[in-house]
């Protein structure tokens, strides 16, 4: 069997099987935070949480702050349920992309060894604490 030729990247000229090679193929358009799944009800649970817990639970840092969920508050989400303090994560947004990438990649984040470490302990719903 014979490879396919290749082609001359319109944009680069690399060599490419493809018109444009991976490096100058257009990207498609990133969704909106809302359409993605980040309505109203997520930014008052993240600027809760963020007020909660000031501090990356996994590095430390006090700048940047994001709040990453857990694999039970989309669940929560696509069964329409609230996703709850309870089922989120404070952490910077460096953190939260490395614990992206190692969600898609199915491995662990490394945690950093600096500052205040683990999850904060969040008072629930009703109140009373957990």
């Amino acid at each position: 069997m014979t490879e396919p030729l290749l082609k001359v990247c319109a944009d680069c000229g690399d060599l490419t099987d493809a018109a444009r090679c991976i490096a100058c193929k257009p990207r498609e358009a990133k969704k909106s935070a809302t359409a993605r799944g980040y309505g109203s009800a997520w930014q008052r649970l993240s600027t809760r949480a963020r007020r909660l817990q000031p501090w990356c639970s996994d590095c430390g840092a006090v700048n940047d702050l994001t709040v990453d969920h857990s694999k039970d508050a989309w669940e929560a989400h696509e069964a329409g349920r609230e996703i709850t303090i309870d089922l989120v994560d404070v952490v910077c947004r460096a953190c939260n992309s490395r614990r992206g990438q190692a969600r898609d990649l199915g491995t662990q984040p490394v945690k950093g060894a600096s500052g205040p470490t683990g999850k904060a302990k969040f008072p629930s719903q009703n109140g009373r604490p957990q």
